[in-house]
């Protein structure tokens, strides 16, 4: 009964390999001989499965029947795992775009921190600039009015200077006049002493 059996199974193992024939075709050009994962693969996997869970059950061959079984678990635990890949692989893009926004905000929280700073810095030197233009422009003032009350006491100096000329000219000019008037009266006082010396001499000739 065991030999009987064994003829079925061996042609359905025959005519699984003869259908699997232009797979493994791509598979060589694919190069994924050996990636039960690769989505072809597994789709025939899952054929092969139920062709033979399907000959088992016409033939009652528990072999078939088991191996049906086997492949059936394969191909669960494959699509399991390339799911749990798949979710994975989101996870890790997932992770890649957070560590991307995360570095995106750091750098723009960095140029925004420095911009602020430079900001701060411009602000700081414009401060300064305008303290310093303030200084300048205080002591200017500072200065325009020294300048203007030594403008102010030089003329009250020089007003003075010309009244005390003026004063000295005046007083001298007032000596002058003193000093003609006195020639003047001297020169009478000799004219009249002349005149009397003369009356006097004309009255001893007399």
């Amino acid at each position: 009964m065991s030999a009987i059996r064994t003829i079925p199974r061996a042609a359905v193992n025959s005519y699984l390999r003869v259908i699997r024939l232009p797979l493994s075709a791509a598979e060589r050009l694919a190069r994924q001989q050996d990636n039960d994962s690769w989505p072809p693969a597994l789709a025939f996997e899952s054929i092969e499965a139920k062709l033979e869970g399907a000959a088992g059950m016409l033939l009652r061959d528990e072999e078939l029947l088991l191996a049906a079984q086997q492949r059936e678990e394969k191909v669960a635990n494959l699509k399991e795992a390339r799911t749990l890949k798949a979710a994975a692989d989101v996870e890790r893009g997932n992770a890649r775009d957070e560590e991307r926004k995360r570095k995106a905000q750091i750098t723009q929280e960095r140029r925004r921190t420095e911009r602020a700073a430079s900001e701060r810095k411009q602000e700081a030197k414009t401060q300064a600039a305008a303290k310093q233009r303030e200084a300048g422009e205080e002591a200017a003032k500072k200065q325009s009015a020294i300048r203007r009350q030594e403008a102010a006491q030089e003329k009250v100096l020089e007003r003075r200077e010309r009244a005390t000329k003026s004063e000295a000219l005046r007083a001298e000019s007032a000596a002058l006049d003193l000093t003609d008037e006195a020639l003047k009266a001297q020169e009478k006082v000799d004219l009249i002493d002349k005149t009397i010396e003369g009356n006097k001499e004309a009255r001893k000739t007399g």
